[in-house]
């Protein structure tokens, strides 16, 4: 009997799990509160709801009668499936698993609890509370909302202004309205992405993030796999994200972990109940492996997964540039499908970029531009990179005249 499946979101980043579904013969039932998003147009059921709507995603899928429920690449919907599956009986992670893998202050008290050596940190509710910690760090300090995604609200502390500036545009940002401060680390930032099942983890994926100072946000210009650490740093990397998932309980599912390397050690800075964001999860983890992240989830979350997967991996490099807009408006796109067609390039978020199209101030990562690649190996990747640099010669009408896209400062 064909399988009843409920995929939370339908935007282009839940493409490829709606594709794969479709393609393996699941019944599918796409639900978003976004009626214009693409992912509706393969489904074979679509539920227009709020996903942060626990309640009515329930009411939706005891309708329908699913056999099960899922999605990847997204942060809102986890606390949703994990919610829907437990009341239905479908196999879930469970509603407490949800809630600490999307609660950074949660991640950080459960990281003592069993041992592992954590930053300080601070849960505040107001900036006098912020500050008074702050003051006792001696060092810079990030403040951040303790459930959101994609950087959003994230502010690196260097001064008292800075959080005095700050603190409500944190706070906003935040789902409950609470906020951590945190002690900030330097050091190269890892993103793991790993696969568990009966609480048996593996690692998949290994890279790193290249900083791009673009003001006001934290945010990448490069996203390299595999990270260029030593050996033994990778092996403690794994060690410490292996820890921490089996540590924490998860029963099964993707996970997105990230984490900074430094002389003084290995340090958690968040994880997730789910695969990279970016299409890191449906393009970078097949990209290196011979695993596919869309047909676990949706064999998993329908009950018809009974051991851990194995995995074979590859011996490639690749990852994403990214670029930033400047304010203004766009008056030329020369170049962006030159780099689409390129014979390397795969996965982007360039659809909508187009004459005429009004670019925000930059508030977080989501508002990054980003393409991903493939070679051979590192020299051959970082060649292919400054190729699409060079290629794409967008302009954009700005205040201070025209000016190009920005790529890493």
């Amino acid at each position: 009997m064909q399988k009843r499946v409920m995929i939370l979101g339908a935007n282009n980043f839940m493409m490829p799990l709606i594709k794969k579904a479709k393609e393996e013969g699941y019944y599918t039932i796409v639900a978003s509160p976004v009626k214009e998003e693409p992912g509706f147009e393969l489904a074979d059921e679509k539920v227009y709801v709020d996903l942060r709507d626990k309640e009515a995603v329930l009411e939706q899928a005891k309708r329908l009668n699913i056999d099960g429920i899922t999605t990847d690449q997204a942060e809102t919907p986890v606390r949703t499936v994990a919610y829907v599956a437990a009341r239905l009986g479908l196999p879930g992670i469970g509603e407490d698993m949800a809630e600490l893998f999307t609660n950074k202050y949660l991640m950080r008290e459960k990281c003592r609890e069993i041992g592992i050596d954590t930053i300080k940190y601070k849960l505040v509710d107001n900036a006098d509370d912020a500050l008074d910690f702050y003051h006792t760090l001696g060092c810079d300090a990030i403040m951040k909302p303790i459930d959101s995604a994609g950087s959003r609200g994230v502010v690196k502390l260097t001064c008292d202004e800075d959080l005095i500036n700050e603190f409500e545009y944190t706070k906003a940002a935040s789902k409950s309205g609470r906020v951590i401060v945190e002690e900030y680390i330097d050091g190269k930032e890892l993103m793991i992405d790993g696969v568990t099942f009966n609480n048996h983890y593996q690692m998949l994926t290994c890279g790193e993030y290249k900083k791009c100072q673009v003001p006001g946000i934290f945010s990448e210009y490069l996203g390299k796999y595999p990270a260029e650490v030593s050996p033994e740093q990778f092996d403690q990397a794994n060690i410490l994200v292996k820890q921490i998932v089996e540590g924490f309980g998860l029963p099964w599912g993707r996970t997105h972990t990230e984490v900074k390397v430094n002389d003084r050690g290995i340090w958690l800075m968040e994880t997730a109940a789910r695969g990279g964001g970016r299409y890191i999860s449906s393009e970078t983890v097949p990209m290196m492996t011979d695993f596919n992240s869309a047909s676990f989830l949706l064999a998993a979350c329908t009950g018809q997964i009974d051991e851990p997967p194995v995995i074979h991996y590859k011996d490639v490099s690749c990852g994403y540039v990214s670029m930033f807009m400047p304010v203004g408006e766009v008056v030329s796109v020369e170049g962006i499908q030159e780099a689409i067609d390129l014979p390397y390039t795969y996965s982007n978020n360039f659809e909508d970029i187009h004459v005429g199209m009004k670019t925000n101030a930059f508030m977080d990562k989501i508002e990054g531009r980003f393409i991903h690649l493939i070679a051979k190996d590192d020299e051959e990747f970082y060649r292919r990179v400054e190729e699409i640099k060079s290629v794409i010669k967008l302009k954009v009408k700005t205040a201070n005249g025209i000016e190009g896209p920005v790529w890493e400062r």
